[in-house]
């Protein structure tokens, strides 16, 4: 068994982006309303998204 992807529920989608681009190096793969996947299987949702 393997880790495939992560998700962090997150009060900035934009504020955490540019935290795991900086600290991490990661990217934006694709950016979806309330979602953000980024490399290495990162998912950024947003708290509004998470609890409906």
């Amino acid at each position: 068994m393997s880790l495939k992807n992560v998700l962090i529920i997150v009060d900035n989608i934009d504020e955490s982006i540019d935290f795991y681009e900086e600290l991490f190096g990661l990217r934006v793969i694709t950016r979806m309303e309330g979602n953000v996947i980024m490399s290495e299987g990162l998912v950024l949702q947003d708290v509004d998204v998470w609890y409906g």
